[in-house]
């Protein structure tokens, strides 16, 4: 019973990991192809109310925005939205299953098909979920989209970094999901339509084709189904994403005591006002004109990676004349995933909490002791194993020492000379802390047990006394040591490490009211 369940995580995990990578696949493609015509649709989205309007329509918009800034300008800012389609893709895919498999497990038989109504509500509750992950991507993708004018007539091209700073500066983080309204009910009413268009259509083919159920569609069937779908999802909720391009394209220093002064009523007030129904509708027809060949190609390429690269990738990792290449492939992920977990967060506090800058600046910080930390490992795990895996190829087995040739090439040419960083330098004093550790183990351990000790102290009570208090004595020594050099030396202790002592001991001896003593540090 364990082990069915056991085998059914892992299955469950399998898929989670294809519809991710698969999907974010599927979307970057889809929006590759469809981001000149989105660029259009938010610029004619975003156009002020003052009569007459820059833009006569969609052609008129590419036709002026291609003059001016050629097609580089039609993707500008595409950095963003391939972010934003690769997570919004896979986000949609993956939570579509996720409200399926709950729906089976809750309510409706396991083993049966679900009908075209769930399949609706499981979409609507996918794009409720990827919503709250959209927002903040859409947010920089709109700004980037249109064109800044400075006050000397001069075009500016917004960057990522100044537009994430700014909405901070003036919104706080809230700011990121100004618009979240809009892209609720786009993403939550728009998704339902996606997936349940494309449902329907799908059943369709299959009932008249005379399709069995493992059966595939052909292609120009299944892109039929992707394309009916992207039509259904944009034009059914389009004014919800016409409101929400308004309020995120909105001059961000337009705010009272960091609160945007247009809610999503107003804003859609204002457009039905100045322009009815067909303002709400602006830029429409070339969205839904674009979406079918974008969710076209989304559909059809999720369904044939699921179905066909997927089994061709398994062959070539699981085939035994890979193993080697891969392994080195699979360390390199690792030591990537592992620095990346264990130094973002602790970057994320110790810059935070004790660190001075600007918000850019303290971002920059930490992606920057993240991405160290995170390249070192993977370069090291690449080094280590390519190591091994040589030595063992030369000496046609491995050796005793090999690990320690392999392990001291890693540390050389990944810690060593002119790699004197702090964070490198936080590695290497915990390595050897780890290391100090183990050899008093080692001292004391009998050489007859398990690989066998050094076995220096050989009466059981004296090993028994020292395994009983070396860590208490080391704990002492080390602290002893490190608060002597605080308060002598301070200068030769790592920064983070300083900066953190002197918050703690340092700050405590100084306020001059209730508010710093309790409150903040003077």
């Amino acid at each position: 019973m364990q082990q069915t369940s056991t085998s059914k995580a892992a299955q469950r995990s399998k898929e989670a990991v294809q519809e991710i990578c698969f999907g974010s696949l599927a979307g970057v493609l889809g929006k590759l192809l469809e981001y000149p015509f989105d660029t259009v649709k938010v610029r004619l989205q975003s156009q002020p109310d003052n009569i007459p309007l820059k833009y006569k329509g969609p052609l008129d918009c590419f036709r002026q925005s291609f003059h001016e800034e050629g097609m580089r300008g039609l993707y500008r800012g595409i950095s963003a939205p391939l972010v934003g389609a690769a997570v919004e893709t896979s986000s949609l895919f993956f939570s579509y299953r996720v409200a399926q498999d709950f729906l089976r497990a809750t309510i409706l038989p396991v083993n049966e098909p679900l009908p075209i109504s769930a399949l609706f509500l499981c979409g609507a509750a996918s794009g409720a979920f990827t919503s709250l992950l959209l927002t903040p991507i859409e947010l920089v993708k709109c700004k980037m989209q249109v064109p800044v004018i400075n006050g000397e007539g001069v075009k500016q091209i917004p960057r990522v970094s100044s537009i994430l700073s700014s909405v901070y500066r003036h919104q706080g983080i809230a700011g990121l999901w100004h618009g979240q309204m809009g892209t609720l009910i786009r993403e939550t009413g728009g998704s339902a339509a996606w997936f349940g268009s494309k449902e329907m259509v799908t059943k369709f083919f299959r009932k008249y084709g005379n399709l069995r159920k493992e059966d595939s569609l052909p292609v120009y069937q299944q892109m039929t189904a992707g394309a009916a779908a992207g039509m259904s999802y944009n034009f059914i909720f389009y004014p919800a994403d016409t409101i929400k391009s308004r309020m995120q394209t909105e001059d961000v220093q337009k705010t009272i005591g960091g609160r945007s002064n247009s809610s999503f009523m107003l804003v859609g007030k204002d457009i039905w006002k100045q322009h009815g129904l067909s303002g709400l509708y602006r830029g429409c027809g070339i969205t839904v004109l674009r979406a079918a060949p974008s969710s076209a190609v989304i559909f059809t390429t999720y369904d044939a990676l699921i179905k066909r690269l997927e089994a061709s990738i398994e062959r070539i990792v699981l085939d035994p004349r890979y193993h080697d290449p891969l392994m080195l492939v699979k360390a390199v992920r690792n030591g990537i995933v592992y620095g990346t977990k264990v130094r973002f967060p602790h970057a994320l506090v110790m810059v935070l909490l004790f660190r001075n800058g600007t918000f850019r600046q303290k971002v920059k910080m930490i992606l920057k002791a993240t991405r160290q930390h995170a390249r070192n490992l993977a370069l090291f795990a690449l080094v280590y194993k390519g190591s091994m895996l040589g030595l063992n190829k030369l000496n046609g087995k491995e050796n005793k020492f090999d690990a320690v040739i392999a392990g001291g090439l890693g540390g050389y040419f990944v810690f060593g000379p002119n790699m004197h960083t702090s964070v490198n330098q936080q590695i290497i004093i915990y390595i050897a802390a780890r290391v100090a550790l183990a050899c008093a183990k080692l001292l004391v351990q009998p050489s007859d047990e398990g690989r066998g000790g050094m076995g220096i102290v050989t009466r059981p009570e004296t090993r028994a006394m020292l395994q009983r208090n070396g860590w208490a004595a080391l704990a002492t020594v080390s602290w002893g040591s490190v608060m002597y050099l605080f308060r002598y030396h301070p200068e030769v202790i790592q920064p983070s490490l300083r900066s953190s002592m002197t918050y703690i001991y340092a700050n405590a001896d100084n306020w001059d009211s209730l508010r710093n003593f309790i409150w903040h540090n003077k």
